[in-house]
């Protein structure tokens, strides 16, 4: 099994990736120049690809530069069999790089339909590809790719001390169908009294925690 991966470094983050890759001895990596996506794992058994590229909290810094590059890989095959996959531990605070993944999340609602891969470290990458392209290969039976909910992948995190516990999580998605409700839910006072009336007794610690995630430099449109 091949896998591929693009030479150029656009960001310092990723330096090591493309040598550290290349080394490997199963499953062999190839380099080429391409300036459309930063990696690309085989489909089997058709001879198709799903593109990737790479991004991190650095990129939603310059939010017209990344949106670019995210619509030049949606529109290289329509949409289809592209990603993105999102370093959360950058190097700044784990709080930070969860609340840019968000912000990304969000920034894409509206336009583009594009499976987040979220990444803790650069030396996960290769296992991170791997977990996802066998979810791919399990889905080849059904028309889309396997979705990855961000409402599951990032709940745990939307709090001043995480991992929100698992009960609180389960009441929050059933009163919030998206991040973008939560972050709605914790900024507005209606939310707030929702998420007071529904997380009452212990819980009521649960709903000030959620609610110092989103005051903390976080501004939702």
């Amino acid at each position: 099994m091949v896998l591929y991966i693009i030479s150029q470094a656009h960001s310092w983050l990723w330096a090591t990736v493309p040598s550290t890759l290349i080394s490997q001895q199963q499953p062999k990596w190839q380099e080429q120049v391409i300036n459309t996506h930063d990696l690309a794992i085989p489909l089997p058994p058709r001879k198709e690809f799903f593109r990737l590229i790479l991004m991190s909290s650095e990129d939603i810094q310059k939010p017209e530069s990344y949106m670019d590059r995210i619509e030049r890989l949606y529109n290289q095959t329509g949409g289809q069999h592209v990603g993105i996959v999102f370093l959360v531990q950058d190097g700044t605070s784990k709080e930070n790089g969860t609340r840019n993944l968000m912000t990304l999340q969000i920034s894409l609602l509206t336009t583009y339909d594009i499976p987040i891969i979220p990444l803790f470290s650069v030396a996960s990458l290769q296992d991170a590809l791997f977990g996802f392209q066998r979810q791919l290969i399990a889905s080849r039976r059904s028309v889309s790719a396997p979705v990855i909910d961000p409402l599951t992948t990032l709940l745990p995190y939307c709090s001043v001390n995480t991992p929100i516990p698992e009960h609180a999580r389960n009441v929050l998605s059933d009163i919030c169908h998206s991040i973008a409700d939560v972050a709605q839910a914790a900024t507005t006072q209606d939310g707030r009294d929702t998420l007071k009336k529904w997380l009452q007794g212990p819980s009521s610690s649960i709903v000030e925690d959620i609610i110092g995630f989103w005051e903390q430099e976080y501004i939702v449109d």
